[in-house]
């Protein structure tokens, strides 16, 4: 049996860990790629895997009382997506992707095991209102000082990080991470004025809403703006057909409406006026909403939606949206630039779940909310009928329903992010907490059975795989990560020690890899345009060397990521690049970009290398038939013009006998 004292130490590392993940959006480690969320997800995973060691120990030897209840509706629920999620992962198309992600957006399951650990951790251990009360005080701290960052920035501290854009975005990177972070944070500091009983503390509550109402609109965030709004409004209508609420507060409510309703509907028809120009970004971005204001992102939903016909059950697995996106991709893309041209989200979750885990997937996602909100009307029936002083009042839980409301919402415009997702799995276990605590209750102790699982056992598993798990999934991505980024730096200022990191932080298998490689791949090129422009004074045979080491890494790329055409896509072009040194690897463009062109079949992109290849072959005919094709494609594409007019020329220096009908064609199509 284990000690009291024992229990009370590891309850307390569970405690700090817990605070120490809720601060957690406030850190930023800056020589690493992707530094906003690749460092903060390998940090929480870190403390995760700490305090579920602790946690372990707790649940084998300290009793009944420290286990995951199954039988919680919203326990199991979460368990189900869970088993769907991996399930579909591993019938999906790329699983390597799936379970690691990449850097940029560390959203595979791995992650997602550690966020259901933390929340199994934290509804199973912590069943008193003060450790939730110190947990949401912390949380709603971290949120005032990651606005207190954010306002720094504005007024131009020189010792945070430099953001000069219009929008806020603290230490988050991107202000829609900040709009739903900061969004949240308003509903659970009104829940804390209605579950604080000294009126300091009421006060301190409402004013740290206010000041996350304030963050929200400096972020600018419109899906997260528009769903704040959509919930408040369900509340107050909610309120003023509620029998119990009081006639001058219903009048007040249906006048508020009124006013905001008119107030925007005025706002929206003199968009265009003059004096519009000078209202707050907000405002003007607002206003600026239209059902065709974001063609990118709805023609990536009705990708989404292909993808989910053509695999309807299990999905094409977590994370491999971007191979959808490429096979179903609509040239239409390139006329807003080459980087609008790279999806890898749809920027809408229930799209997202139905295109990578399938209907079975999105059904068990959907069974969350469905739970938690059912859970919530219960709860709040129970309390009004009991009317407990000690209880959350009954508006408490209707905010909570707002908060869940207006995240679900939002979540139809954007996609998960660290910061949101530690504060999602935070409030699902506080939903647990909320809907089973009565406050004149006290904690059930089951009766302790001596655990027959033998500890030096245990021990053994623990030292055994624990340290592994945490080198491989933490600490040797880390590392990778923090080369490639000095790989990045040094290649600026002298190629061969960019090399040397390089090197390093690509001579194992590791899931930083990609990206790492992307850097290098989009360095080499760079070089090449630099001494077409004849303003690189770099040796060439230093730069064959690198276009070599480049090629190799991109071969192991198609092979561990082969539907992923933008792997193929920058083989191809490397192979281009290096023709001219090594005029054998023609046709090995040639034969990797066909391969591309079956994986997307309408991406621009790879016509216009092809193009090159063929070229390249003196193979004028198939070179002016893949570029008139990715001309037909979209023609308001001017770079498609521009490459028919550079191969016009080239046919007209080898006296071709195509030159006719290319003029032909460009004269027709003008």
């Amino acid at each position: 049996m284990m000690s009291a004292r024992l229990e009370k130490i590891l309850k307390w590392i569970i405690r700090i860990g817990i605070v120490a993940i809720l601060f957690l959006p406030l850190f930023v480690y800056k020589p690493v790629l992707y530094p906003y969320i690749f460092s903060k997800i390998l940090v929480f995973q870190i403390i995760v895997e700490i305090i579920f060691i602790a946690w372990l120990f707790l649940m084998i030897y300290g009793g009944k009382k420290y286990r995951p209840n199954f039988k919680n509706p919203l326990v199991l629920s979460l368990t189900i997506f869970m088993g769907f999620l991996i399930l579909t992962s591993l019938t999906g198309i790329d699983v390597g992707k799936s379970f690691f992600s990449t850097q940029e957006r560390m959203t595979g399951v791995i992650t997602i095991i550690h966020f259901y650990l933390w929340f199994i951790i934290l509804s199973t251990l912590f069943r008193k209102k003060k450790d939730w009360m110190l947990f949401l005080w912390t949380t709603l701290s971290c949120s005032f000082l990651l606005g207190l960052y954010g306002l720094g920035q504005k007024i131009g501290l020189s010792f945070l990080l430099k953001d000069g854009a219009a929008r806020m975005s603290a230490t988050l990177g991107n202000p829609d991470f900040l709009g739903v972070y900061s969004l949240m944070h308003i509903f659970l500091a009104g829940v804390l004025i209605f579950w604080s009983k000294k009126k300091i503390l009421k006060i301190l509550s409402f004013f740290l809403l206010i000041f996350n109402l304030v963050v929200l609109f400096l972020t600018a965030t419109r899906g997260a703006i528009v769903a704040f709004g959509i919930s408040i409004f369900v509340l107050f209508f909610f309120l003023i057909f509620r029998k119990k609420t009081k006639k001058y507060l219903k009048i007040l409510l249906l006048t508020f409406l009124l006013i905001t309703i008119s107030s925007s509907i005025f706002l929206y028809a003199n968009r265009s006026e003059d004096w519009m120009k000078k209202a707050p970004l907000v405002i003007r971005r607002l206003v600026a909403i239209t059902p065709t204001s974001n063609q990118a992102r709805l023609r990536s939903w009705g990708i989404g939606l292909q993808g989910f016909k053509e695999r309807p059950i299990l999905g094409w697995g977590t994370g491999n949206y971007n191979i959808v996106f490429n096979q179903y991709y609509d040239p239409w893309y390139l006329t807003k630039g080459e980087q609008a041209t790279w999806f890898d989200q749809t920027h809408n979750q229930i799209i997202d779940l139905l295109a990578l885990t399938g209907i079975l997937g999105t059904l068990s996602y959907l069974a969350i909310f469905f739970i938690l909100f059912w859970l919530l009307r219960k709860k709040y029936a129970n309390t009004v009928a009991r009317e407990d002083a000690e209880s959350l009042r009954p508006f408490g839980f209707m905010l909570l329903v707002g908060m869940f409301l207006a995240y679900f919402i939002q979540n139809l415009f954007v996609f998960d992010t660290p910061a949101s997702l530690i504060l999602f799995y935070f409030s699902l276990s506080f939903i647990c907490f909320i809907t089973q605590w009565r406050s004149d209750s006290h904690d059930e102790v089951p009766p302790h059975q001596e655990s027959k699982f033998p500890l030096p056992v245990l021990i053994f598993l623990i030292v055994l795989f624990v340290p592994f798990a945490m080198y491989k999934f933490n600490i040797e991505p880390w590392q990778k990560s923090q080369f490639g980024v000095r790989a990045v730096h040094a290649t600026k200022v002298d190629l061969i020690s960019g090399l040397h990191w390089y090197g390093k932080s690509l001579d194992k298998p590791c899931f930083t890899n990609t990206e790492v490689r992307t850097q290098l791949a989009k360095q080499i090129n760079e070089e090449y345009k630099k001494i077409n422009a004849d303003t690189s004074d770099i040796d060439l045979q230093v730069l064959a060397q690198a276009t070599e080491l480049t090629i190799n890494e991109f071969k192991k790329s198609v092979i561990e990521h082969s539907q992923d055409v933008r792997h193929f896509l920058y083989l191809g072009q490397l192979y281009n690049l290096a023709t001219g040194y090594n005029r054998e690897y023609i046709d090995d463009a040639k034969n990797i970009l066909l391969q591309a062109y079956e994986l997307s079949p309408e991406r621009q992109q790879v016509h216009y290398a092809l193009g090159r290849a063929y070229l390249e072959a003196k193979e004028y005919e198939k070179a002016v038939e893949i570029f008139k094709e990715a001309y037909t494609l979209e023609p308001k594409v001017g770079l498609s013009r521009k490459n028919l007019e550079i191969v016009l020329k080239i046919l007209k220096e080898n006296n071709s006998d195509l030159v006719s009908d290319l003029e032909k064609f460009l004269i027709e199509k003008k």
